[in-house]
Formats: structure tokens, C-alpha cells, sequence
């Protein structure tokens, strides 16, 4: 009997030590877990993911269309063509001595010059159809050369009217007072026809083009080019400007301007982007419209557009027997007006931050 309760005092006691053991591992883990290394406001506020950036993600989700590569690569193809293009197989397109211009027929060519391209003229000959300074030259070097003042005569007028068209169209809409002198403004102008304005100030600049010829150009496509992006952001603007966070900034006391910059332009970064995102080929284009009139450039003046190209390359039915004619100017404008509008879009959606996840 004496040994029986031995036994069980002995158990007892070893179910006590080792629930002791248990309680005592528990105690040190949770002294482990809850151990105090001091404090450090850095690590504190030191975040483990990557940091939000909005760029950061507009660039990403940019990127991962794949036709995005494919219109910068287009872009860029066009771009070092401009550039070095009349370098790499280059037949002078006018043979420009002084102050005057002669035509350059390509040597051993004879008329009428229609020739398509080949391995030595990679975009063929100018037909006897395409005018006095144009017909019996290098197709390749008349559309590289062109396209250097067709592209910077694109970015120059698209910068100007991207930007008047924003800022009017900004102040526009957030300025009450100003919104009937404009919509008047916009009504006059809207009610005479283009190609009349452009006319009559040809008529009055047309002594200076040799001189100023690139700034008259400018001067016509931009003087009233901006309306449009400028009315559309006025209506933009009217939608937002009275919405809560902006009511409540007017009352914490911002001014106009940082109310535009801050708070009403930022929202329509991408809307903005997809109207502004055609005004280079728009611009282009429209150059080809006032060279159709003989309202553009000069060919006499040495200045090569392609707008010109087309006007001259359209000339009676020639072309439609020799489509050639037709393949130069229009391997350029057709991929760059894709390729920009294509990406408008892309870039519109990339900075809507909805997209960002």
C-alpha cells in the first residue's frame, strides 16, 4: 500500500515538473518574441514595400503593351531616316546656285524619269509629271530632305498650340468672366472659312517668305490651330472645377493659379494626352493642305516640304500608273500618324492612375 502511494507521488510530481518545463519554454519564447531592442524612429517608419510613385507606374504600365515598342521603334526609324537618310544614298534634290534654283536631273536617266525604285534608287525617280524642280531627281533624298522641315514644322506648331491651347483653355473654363469673350471669338472664327484667312495673310506676308518663311508657316497653323484643344479643356474644366476637394481649396485660400496647376490640370493629364497626342501629324498635314493652294513653302527658295512632294506627285493621273510616286511621303506620314495616335491612347490610359495596381 505504502509502495502504491509512492508511486503516485512520484507521478504527481513529474507531471508537475514537466508541465513546469512547458510553462517555463513558454515564458522564454514569449521573452524572445517581446525581447525589447530599443527604439529607432527610422526603422519605425522604414516601409517594407516599394514606395508609390506615379511616373514609376506610368511607365510600367506603358511598357507592357508590345505595340508601344513597336510605335517608338517606328518613330525612331522615321526620325534617324530624317536625319542621316540623304546621307546614306544621296542625290542633291535641287541644285541650288545663289539665288536660283535649278532642277537636277539625275545623270543617265531620260525623260519622262518615271523609274521605281531600285538598288540605286532606293525610292525611285521623280516623273516628268512632278514640276519643274522636282521631276528627274532622287525620290529618296526629295522625301528625307522634305521630312526635316515637315517634322520640325510638326513639333513647332504642335508645341504651340499644345501650350496656348492648354493655358487659354485652362483659363477659360476656370474664369467665369472670361467665357463669352471667347465663345464669341470662337463663333466669328469658326464662321469664315479657313483657307480664306490663310489666303489673305499669304497675300500680306507673302513679300517676306524668302526671309521669314518658316516663321509665316508657323504663324498660319498656329495663329488659330489652338482653338480646338482650347475649347476642349474649357469643357473639362467647367465638369471639375466645382467638386468638393476643390470648393475646399478655394476656402483654404488658393489662388487661381494653383487651383489650374495643382488641382484641375493634373486630372486631365490623360485626356489632354490622347487630343494633343495628333498635333504633329495634324500639323503635318496641314502643311500638305496650304502647299496644295500654294499657300506653304517655297520650292524656288530651296525649302522642300512634304506636302510639296505629294502636291507635286499627284499632278495630273501620272501616279496612278506609277504608284511609286505615291510610296515615298507616304512611307513616312502614314506610320507616324499611327504611330503618335496609337500612342496617345496608350499614354492615356498609362497616366489614368486608375490603371495603377
Amino acid at each position: 500500500m505504502e509502495n502504491k502511494k509512492k508511486e503516485n507521488l512520484d507521478y504527481i510530481f513529474q507531471e508537475v515538473d514537466e508541465t513546469t518545463n512547458v510553462y517555463n519554454n513558454i515564458n522564454q519564447n514569449v521573452d524572445e518574441l517581446f525581447k525589447v531592442v530599443g527604439t529607432n524612429l527610422e526603422n519605425a517608419e522604414r516601409l517594407n514595400a516599394v514606395p508609390y510613385s506615379y511616373w514609376r507606374m506610368t511607365f510600367k504600365e506603358l511598357f507592357k503593351k508590345p505595340l508601344v515598342i513597336v510605335a517608338l521603334f517606328a518613330l525612331f526609324l522615321i526620325l534617324f531616316f530624317t536625319i542621316f537618310g540623304p546621307l546614306i544614298n544621296y542625290y542633291p534634290p535641287l541644285n541650288i546656285s545663289g539665288d536660283t534654283v535649278l532642277p537636277n536631273p539625275v545623270e543617265g536617266v531620260a525623260p519622262p524619269y518615271y523609274v521605281g525604285p531600285n538598288s540605286q534608287f532606293w525610292f525611285g525617280i521623280c516623273g516628268d509629271n512632278m514640276g519643274t524642280w522636282f521631276r528627274g531627281t532622287d525620290m529618296w533624298s526629295v522625301v528625307w530632305t522634305g521630312s526635316r522641315l515637315s517634322l520640325l514644322l510638326g513639333i513647332t506648331v504642335a508645341a504651340i498650340n499644345v501650350f496656348l491651347g492648354i493655358t487659354i483653355g485652362a483659363a477659360w473654363g476656370y474664369f467665369k468672366w472670361l467665357d463669352p469673350i471667347l465663345i464669341e471669338f470662337r463663333n466669328f472664327v469658326g464662321n469664315i472659312p479657313t483657307i480664306l484667312l490663310d489666303i489673305l495673310l499669304m497675300q500680306l506676308l507673302s513679300p517676306y517668305m524668302k526671309q521669314y518663311g518658316f516663321l509665316i508657316v508657323v504663324f498660319l497653323l498656329s495663329a488659330l490651330g489652338w482653338i480646338g484643344l482650347a475649347g476642349f479643356v474649357r469643357n473639362q474644366i467647367i465638369i471639375i472645377r466645382n467638386r468638393e476637394y476643390n470648393i475646399a481649396s478655394q476656402t483654404l485660400g488658393s489662388s487661381s493659379i494653383t487651383m489650374i496647376s495643382h488641382n484641375l490640370l493634373p486630372y486631365l493629364v490623360s485626356v489632354i494626352v490622347t487630343v494633343a497626342s495628333t498635333s504633329i501629324p495634324a500639323a503635318i498635314s496641314s502643311e500638305v493642305g496650304l502647299a496644295y493652294f500654294n499657300l506653304s513653302f517655297r520650292v524656288s527658295d530651296g525649302d522642300i516640304t512634304l506636302g510639296q512632294v505629294l502636291t507635286e506627285a499627284t499632278q495630273g493621273m501620272a501616279w496612278m500608273s506609277h504608284p511609286y510616286l505615291l510610296l515615298g511621303p507616304l512611307i513616312v506620314m502614314v506610320p507616324l500618324t499611327v504611330a503618335f495616335f496609337y500612342l496617345g491612347l496608350a499614354i492615356a490610359d498609362a497616366t489614368d492612375p486608375k490603371s495603377h495596381r
